[in-house]
């Protein structure tokens, strides 16, 4: 038993010391190696340091650009956050503004409705109006016309009256020449005398046919288209007129079956004979 325990204790030495030797071998190892470890580790440990002191002033350098860009990007911001506050505000008067010009613009497009309206009664008014001139235009040249008529009829009518009153102041002073010649020769005017009484005279129209002077040219003569077979008779008078106008009287001095020959009455003369016109024995 204790040959076994001896024989441990020597392993175990001889374990103990295999180990102590690779110990120290590790140890020598270590030893030698450590130095130049340490030197380079040294160095390594110098440039960190270094590269830390750069990389600090880097931060400094990056921390205050930062800090200056932060500042620089704050006031730029402000800036904005102020420009987009005007903004909005000039946003919200524009939309405003917007709004009163659409109010505008309605109520100018109502106004321009209501003046087209007025601008086409107007146009219908002034279209009415023309009408109206026009009409009172036609009526007073229709009235014109028919003063214009009225006031020939008028000339004529006093041309006529004219030559009536020659005609009666010419028969007035024959009348008197005849009572003159009546009283000369014992007779009273105003005495009645009966005698046959004469045939009346119906009325004859006709139209004259031609007109010219006497061969003396003291005297116009008159061809018309009645004569003997239609109960004219020399020394008869035939009037002559032409519409409504009266012309002249004319004296039956040759009288044949179908036409007759007359001397122009100067006196009654109220116009210029044309062929065509009208002859009756009385109007």
């Amino acid at each position: 038993m204790n040959n076994v325990v001896a024989k441990i204790v020597i392993v175990a030495q001889l374990v103990f010391s295999l180990c102590f030797m690779c110990f120290a071998g590790a140890v020598y190892s270590f030893q030698a190696g450590w130095k130049g470890k340490a030197v380079v580790a040294q160095q390594k440990l110098t440039d960190l340091e270094t590269s830390f002191t750069t990389l600090k002033d880097e931060k400094l350098n990056v921390e205050e650009s930062l800090k200056a860009d932060i500042a620089n990007a704050k006031t730029r911001a402000d800036g904005a956050e102020a420009k987009v506050t005007q903004l909005d505000a000039d946003l919200k008067q524009a939309v405003l503004s917007l709004a009163n010009a659409e109010q505008q613009r309605d109520k100018h497009l109502a106004d321009l409705a209501v003046a087209q309206q007025e601008a086409q009664a107007r146009i219908d008014e002034t279209t009415d109006s023309r009408s109206e001139i026009k009409r009172l235009r036609d009526q007073g040249s229709e009235a014109i016309a028919i003063r214009r008529q009225l006031e020939d009829l008028n000339l004529d009518l006093n041309g006529k009256l004219a030559v009536a009153d020659e005609r009666a102041q010419l028969a007035l002073e024959r009348v008197g020449q005849l009572r003159g010649i009546c009283r000369a020769n014992n007779i009273d005017p105003d005495a009645v005398i009966a005698g046959p009484i004469p045939p009346a005279v119906d009325k004859v129209d006709g139209v004259v046919k031609d007109a010219r002077k006497n061969a003396s040219r003291s005297a116009e003569l008159v061809e018309v288209s009645v004569g003997g077979d239609d109960g004219i008779a020399e020394h008869m008078r035939l009037i002559v007129f032409r519409g409504a106008d009266y012309i002249c009287e004319i004296e039956v001095t040759d009288v044949y079956p179908d036409t007759a020959v007359g001397r122009v009455l100067e006196e009654t003369r109220n116009g210029t004979i044309e062929r065509g016109d009208n002859v009756t024995t009385k109007l």
